[in-house]
């Protein structure tokens, strides 16, 4: 069945963990945005999950090149126009926002706010979710990344006890309710992905069939106000939830008002956030997501590069695949270096500091290991190659000298049978040669005998010379 009748499948974003509940008596279903009366029984989350994107990037494309943001700004996402000229309505399922014209030349470093350079492709949102607690959007960058954005509304009025338990059934219902929500407008997602792919350049890949897609997260945000930090159980469940992550004393900072965020490990803290996609904070975390997700596709890459190219029963050809996947990362590593002086300091200082707390340098270090033994092992191949080529050079030469000897004698017994038969030829020599006479008086299988040991004395001579 074909991609026109046939949704995709979702990649499921697997959980980092799914503890167990059972002294919280509430469910995944059950906690999904229930309304309720008192506004200090719910809190917000913002959460944060990398999945696949059926659209990304030729590799080595520059998307900051003039003539791709050229081609950008001649997109028209009210009609598709035909090769016959005519005119088609487009209906979106979602929403497209930064895909025409999103790179500005003309402030770039001109201002301390703002990005000079806008790394995504675009986001999406979609048109319905089905509930007005929760809001999607969807980050795409290239490398086929996306970075879902989902808020979600979590009513807490039947929570006895702040424990260690009810943060841990927080951590799982938030990655929950992500992975229904994602799975709920992919599909809507990928159908206005196909549609704007028709008016893109042949710059950009479009995926026909999504791969399965595991080993990815969910990090969840934590969205506080001035209001609910006044509140002593909302002060206990922060300190709760920021307890594992690399800077817990976060919480306190939060609570007392001397720091506004908190983001270093998988559990995240944002007070006064902004919309959903406005966020500057939240912002960072999805580029940074971003980059991460990115390395550690590489790393994977790379890793499956190296096993088949070391694989016992390989068959196929693995030079070129670890040239590409070598390339890819390099370019992948090229590419942040590049966005990141683009960023307005406060931005960049934020995505460094998130990175740091990640050990994101250990990633690309480990990446850099393994280019090296994918540039073994191509030069491995590559001296295989040139061993291969050197026996067919030598084999070539050994056959053309032992034609150019064998030839040899048998020009020197013909000529020389021919002088002494023929006494007319050597009319100015004082006498017969001597030489000449020696050899057409030896038999011609002995001449072809000495011509073929000659040859092969050749080859014995050339080998030593070249052994040593």
């Amino acid at each position: 069945m074909s991609n026109a009748t046939k949704p995709p499948v979702i990649p499921k974003v697997t959980p980092t963990a799914t503890p167990t509940t059972q002294n919280v008596n509430f469910s995944c279903s059950s906690i999904n945005a229930v309304n309720s009366s008192a506004e200090n029984t719910k809190l917000r989350f913002r959460a944060i999950a990398p999945i696949y994107s059926p659209l990304s990037l030729h590799l080595g494309v520059d998307q900051f090149s003039s003539s791709f943001t050229a081609a950008l700004k001649t997109i028209k996402l009210d009609v598709l126009t035909n090769m016959d000229q005519s005119r088609t309505p487009l209906k979106w399922r979602g929403k497209l926002v930064n895909v025409v014209g999103q790179q500005d030349e003309a402030r770039q470093y001109q201002s301390t706010e703002q990005n000079s350079k806008e790394v995504r492709l675009l986001c999406w949102s979609p048109s319905e979710l089905g509930t007005n607690d929760s809001k999607v959007m969807f980050h795409v960058f290239t490398n086929h990344i996306a970075i879902a954005e989902i808020e979600l509304v979590v009513d807490i009025s039947a929570m006895d006890k702040v424990t260690d338990e009810l943060v841990k059934s927080l951590e799982s219902k938030v990655q929950c309710l992500a992975e229904q929500q994602v799975e709920h407008c992919f599909e809507d997602f990928y159908h206005d992905l196909k549609q704007l792919k028709l008016q893109l350049s042949d710059d950009f890949i479009l995926a026909e069939k999504i791969p399965p897609k595991a080993g990815t997260w969910v990090a969840r945000t934590m969205l506080v106000s001035d209001e609910q930090l006044a509140q002593v159980n909302i002060q206990r469940i922060l300190t709760l939830w920021l307890q594992k992550t690399s800077r817990p004393e976060d919480a306190a900072d939060i609570i007392s008002g001397k720091k506004d965020y908190s983001m270093t490990w998988l559990n995240y803290a944002v007070k006064h956030a902004q919309p959903i996609g406005e966020d500057p904070y939240i912002q960072m975390m999805v580029l940074s997501q971003y980059y991460y997700i990115s390395q550690e596709h590489c790393n994977s890459d790379l890793r499956s590069a190296i096993e088949m190219a070391y694989a016992q029963d390989k068959k196929q050809k693995i030079d070129k695949t670890l040239a590409t996947t070598r390339t890819a990362c390099r370019l992948n590593q090229i590419a942040y270096f590049e966005n990141i002086k683009f960023l307005n300091r406060p931005n960049r200082a934020l995505l460094e500091e998130i990175l740091e707390y990640w050990k994101f340098n250990q990633l690309v270090e480990n990446s850099e290991r393994m280019i090296e033994v994918c540039n073994a092992r191509l030069l491995e191949v590559d001296n295989k190659k040139r061993e291969r080529s050197t026996i067919m050079t030598d084999f070539l030469l050994v056959t053309l000298s032992f034609f150019a000897v064998f030839e040899l004698s048998l020009y020197l017994t013909e000529f020389s049978r021919e002088m002494m038969s023929r006494p007319a030829l050597d009319y100015n020599d004082n006498k017969s040669s001597f030489f000449l006479g020696l050899i057409a008086e030896v038999d011609a299988d002995i001449m072809f005998s000495f011509g073929f040991g000659l040859t092969l004395l050749l080859i014995i001579v050339y080998r030593y010379i070249k052994r040593n």
